[in-house]
């Protein structure tokens, strides 16, 4: 209604979902950060409600087409789209196509395990990447660390339950050495997670996005040196780690082209 639009006008509706999702059957399960939503049938529901064809992806794979298509990506064949937030996911571009993998599912980069003793994850693994980058690990390990009388604590009221990420990022660029040591160490626990994904994949762009890569200039130097570090068997110097382009809109631009391609049978 907004843009004058009419029914005959659309192409159909396409969503970028965090994971996991059944893109076949077009039902969220995720009962890990969705809990009421476990098996909704989102895709029905839609389909049902406005008659148009309707297509279901992770978010992350919704993202990565959109950088793909009109962001940092633009012009690659092999690109892998990583967002750093609650949990770390992966959308991989290859040969100039979204990969799916079997059941339609992959990316799930998050939960490549960086140490086998480590702490504990949803997916029942130990020592997932996500334990130590994503913003929940972060709050964990700041809210463990942070002193009664440190700049992190002053920000977030007092309240060690009211630290977020962007706190403690904030009071390491204030100086909090607390603060600083925990975002070093996210920043090489980034490194070694991406090195490990280039070894295996050698693409041509790395696009680095979420709530966590906001803090790009803090993490940015010591995760770079961690990955080029790991460089010994792929020319990493040949592969370009850039940040996403299109912050917030990559996951609506990337679900628009998901569904086009579906339409064209090009997913």
């Amino acid at each position: 209604t907004e843009t004058g639009l009419d029914k005959q006008q659309i192409a159909g509706i396409g969503i970028g979902c965090t994971g996991p999702v059944d893109s076949e059957r077009g039902l969220v399960q995720n009962p890990y950060t969705l809990p009421t939503w476990d098996d909704m049938p989102l895709v029905g529901t839609l389909v049902e409600r406005f008659a148009l064809p309707t297509l279901l992806v992770h978010d992350c794979a919704a993202a990565a087409l959109g950088e793909y298509w009109a962001g940092a990506g633009r012009g690659t064949h092999n690109m892998i789209y990583i967002t750093v937030g609650t949990g770390i996911g992966a959308g991989l571009i290859l040969d100039g196509r979204l990969y799916r993998g079997i059941g339609l599912l992959s990316g799930e980069v998050g939960h490549q395990v960086l140490d086998v003793n480590g702490p504990p994850c949803y997916c029942g693994a130990r020592g997932c990447w996500e334990m130590f980058a994503a913003a929940p690990a972060i709050v964990r390990i700041a809210a463990e660390r942070a002193t009664d009388s440190s700049p992190l604590l002053r920000l977030a009221g007092g309240q060690r339950e009211a630290i977020t990420a962007r706190l403690v990022s904030q009071a390491a660029d204030e100086g909090d050495p607390t603060a600083v040591e925990i975002m070093d160490q996210t920043a090489f626990y980034m490194g070694v997670g991406i090195a490990n994904l280039l070894n295996t994949l050698a693409p041509e762009m790395v696009v680095l996005g979420g709530g966590v890569m906001q803090s790009w200039a803090r993490l940015a130097p010591t995760m770079l040196r961690t990955i080029h570090e790991r460089d010994g068997m792929i020319p990493f110097d040949r592969i370009q780690i850039v940040p996403a382009s299109l912050g917030l809109n990559a996951g609506v631009t990337g679900a628009a082209r998901a569904l086009l391609d579906h339409l064209e049978g090009k997913l």
